[in-house]
């Protein structure tokens, strides 16, 4: 579980300043603080982390410049320097996970000034390269993707758009033959799917 505090917290409680990592060790009734990594320009503590093929634990966490990263040996309890990917990107949240196949699936912004490009990337050697992609959605203020794979291997995404103006609530669902192709050629792939529109009163 991830946590974010806010900066004018951190006087009061300085240990919950970084970009943090929580355990339950009865289900979800308890949770106690793990550790935390500390990542130059984060931005909201929107970290996610997925096991490496060689155990340790990598933290992406989203900075003002695009995607810190951060590495674990001992279980989350420390963690390494935060460093840059590189990868750029609009200070936005992204979204990765594991998929079935042992490939790594990362979907963030494919430009690094605004929330737009929309990109599915899949990495074939635990996150070293990207050399396939997928646009999800070309258009401006697309943002805050999430996912979930299913047992047929179809990869699901949903995400927002315009969130004070089209407020839409979008799908994308694709698998990874789509995006090594680089366009949809599986025929229960879809993009830009409308899931709901929130009401535009108040």
């Amino acid at each position: 579980m991830l946590g974010h505090v806010f900066p004018s917290d951190l006087n009061s409680i300085p240990e919950e300043k970084y970009s943090n990592v929580y355990v339950s060790l009865d289900e979800g009734k308890t949770f106690s603080r793990l550790g935390g990594a500390d990542v130059r320009n984060r931005w909201f503590d929107e970290h996610m982390i997925v096991e490496k093929k060689d155990g340790r634990l990598w933290m992406l966490v989203r900075t003002q410049n695009g995607v810190g990263q951060s590495f674990s040996e001992d279980g989350g309890r420390t963690w390494s320097p935060g460093t840059d990917t590189g990868w750029g990107g609009p200070n936005s949240r992204f979204f990765i996970r594991r998929l079935a196949s042992g490939n790594l699936l990362l979907v963030n912004h494919a430009v690094s000034t605004s929330r737009t490009d929309l990109t599915a990337f899949l990495s074939l050697d635990d996150g070293l390269s990207w050399p396939y992609s997928l646009l999800l959605d070309e258009r401006a203020s697309v943002s805050y993707p999430d996912g979930v794979e299913d047992e047929d291997g179809n990869i699901y995404i949903i995400y927002d758009r315009e969130r004070y103006g089209a407020k839409e609530i979008l799908l994308a669902k694709f698998t990874e033959k789509d995006i090594m192709s680089g366009e949809v050629v599986a025929p229960q792939s879809r993009l830009k799917q409308l899931v709901h529109t929130a009401s535009r009163k108040g």
